[in-house]
């Protein structure tokens, strides 16, 4: 939406300093700084096996592997609960084609609800196979009492922890004072560039293997490269620009690595259409395309705004005086809705973005004569006929609503949508998120995600530790991120976290 969602989620990052044996019950750790490891590899828990205690029934070690939750949430199957006195220990293998010795850094990822450490004591360990003994990753200091509260700990000298091709975590307490959840308990790993062909670099001629290129999927030689188009399920990275395109072209952005560009319908918002000439040169590069215009709104200098009759438009969007509301579920604002879709089609964009989706929460309650969740249910309605209508024609064609992730509450909602695209997750112009509502905004989004579909997460920073914090935490939630600046008139490549 065009309004910044504020949230702040409480973060204490925490340093390994201490080996222990078999009982590491040493505090000789000390608050370390942000653990954030650019172009990340996620090693998801793929077995827990309990040394005290059991897995409770309908709970599976998936809870582990993504982060849904926050706040004091409890949906009892996206978690894990450890009873008191319980003990665990979760594998994390490496990927194909991955080795101990590539692995310059690792991290683990924390999601946690329980008891607060003054109350009782959770600790979080790793194997050392050079000392045949478990270390000290950390405990549950960082946490607030029972509200999930996610980190980061530090995984110093990987190899160590790496030998066998997995990397083995154990979570435990030996207090009987009360049990503790984990929504997340996963391994991130750095690997080292290589030039060599590798699976995690194949070494094409525009990539060197600079500092800032981590070799992720993205920048490997990947179908981007290669001019072979990046399937939807293998969207790594997006970069979004509505404004300001260097002589009126896409060149920038065909010339950049990213896997998915959004791009206006118009050339420059009143005339002027890209021509299916000019978007299939971005998808012989590699990339998916999609559409953007907005289903609950019109501004004065779009062309359809002489067709949208008075008594359609509600009033000014607030902060865009040019732009009204309108009344999105009239028969009468259809035809301008399909005209949009038949054009994106004929272009041949791989999808659409849809815009202001937010109207139906920030117009008056009764503006259809009935209440808010009419007007969400008509919001929802709205989005399954463009899919549907856009499907009949192109069975392939992508629909991704942007903001109000609220509606995955609807039944009908996720069916409609192929992906979700999402604003201000972490950063909004380089202040931190802090109200309520954009914290629901996250778990909402991590429910779109956990469902299968594609979410793209854009902040607005240009601080260099905002750029990072959002990249770091939206990866470990499972988006795609992008980190620019909010007028969307470039294309930012931000070192060491976009594909160069």
């Amino acid at each position: 939406m065009r309004v910044a969602m504020k949230w702040l989620l409480a973060w204490t990052w925490l340093a390994l300093v201490a080996a222990c044996g078999d009982k590491a019950t040493n505090d000789d750790f000390d608050t370390g700084q942000d653990a954030i490891l650019p172009n990340a590899q996620t090693l998801p828990c793929t077995t827990l096996q309990f040394e005290r205690g059991t897995l409770p029934s309908g709970q599976s070690v998936q809870g582990l592997n993504t982060q849904t939750l926050s706040g004091t949430q409890d949906r009892w199957a996206e978690y894990v609960e450890f009873a008191p006195n319980s003990s665990a220990t979760c594998t994390h293998p490496l990927p194909t084609g991955v080795s101990a010795d590539s692995v310059v850094a690792a991290e683990v990822g924390v999601n946690y609800r329980g008891p607060a450490k003054a109350q009782m004591r959770w600790v979080i360990e790793a194997w050392d196979s050079t000392t045949n003994s478990w270390v000290l990753v950390g405990d549950n200091a960082f946490a607030q009492s029972w509200r999930w509260t996610a980190t980061s700990l530090a995984l110093p000298t990987p190899a160590r922890f790496l030998s066998g091709g997995s990397v083995k975590l154990r979570y435990r307490t030996d207090s009987s004072v009360d049990s503790s959840l984990l929504d997340l308990l996963v391994v991130r790993v750095q690997v080292a560039t290589s030039d060599a062909g590798t699976p995690t670099d194949a070494g094409t001629p525009n990539d060197a293997g600079t500092p800032t290129d981590a070799g992720t999927p993205t920048d490997a030689g990947t179908p981007t490269d290669a001019g072979t188009q990046v399937s939807w399920s293998n969207v790594k990275s997006f970069t979004y620009q509505l404004t300001n395109y260097p002589q009126g072209k896409l060149d920038t952005i065909a010339a950049s690595k990213f896997d998915l560009a959004i791009v206006e319908l118009v050339r420059d918002g009143s005339s002027g259409y890209f021509t299916a000439a000019e978007i299939s040169a971005l998808k012989a590069r590699g990339k998916q395309v999609l559409a953007y215009f907005e289903i609950g709104a019109i501004e004065e200098y779009r062309p359809e705004w002489s067709q949208v009759p008075a008594d359609l438009k509600l009033g000014p969007v607030s902060g865009w005086p040019d732009e009204q509301y309108v009344k999105y579920w009239d028969e009468r604002w259809w035809p301008i809705v399909q005209g949009r879709i038949d054009r994106a089609l004929a272009a041949g964009f791989n999808g659409c973005y849809l815009d202001m989706v937010v109207t139906y929460e920030e117009i008056p309650a009764n503006a259809a004569g009935t209440n808010r969740a009419d007007l969400a249910r008509k919001m929802v309605a709205l989005i399954a006929r463009i899919n549907t209508y856009a499907k009949a024609r192109n069975p392939d064609f992508k629909v991704v609503p942007q903001n109000s992730p609220e509606l995955v509450d609807d039944p009908a909602y996720l069916p409609a949508i192929d992906g979700l695209g999402m604003e201000d997750m972490y950063w909004s112009d380089d202040v931190a998120c802090n109200e309520g509502w954009c914290e629901e905004n996250r778990a909402n989004a991590a429910r779109v995600r956990a469902a299968g579909k594609l979410v793209l997460s854009t902040d607005y920073a240009t601080q260099s530790a905002h750029v990072a914090d959002a990249y770091t935490r939206s990866r470990a939630a499972g988006f795609v991120p992008y980190v620019t600046v909010r007028a969307l008139d470039r294309v930012t490549v931000n070192a060491g976290w976009d594909p160069q």
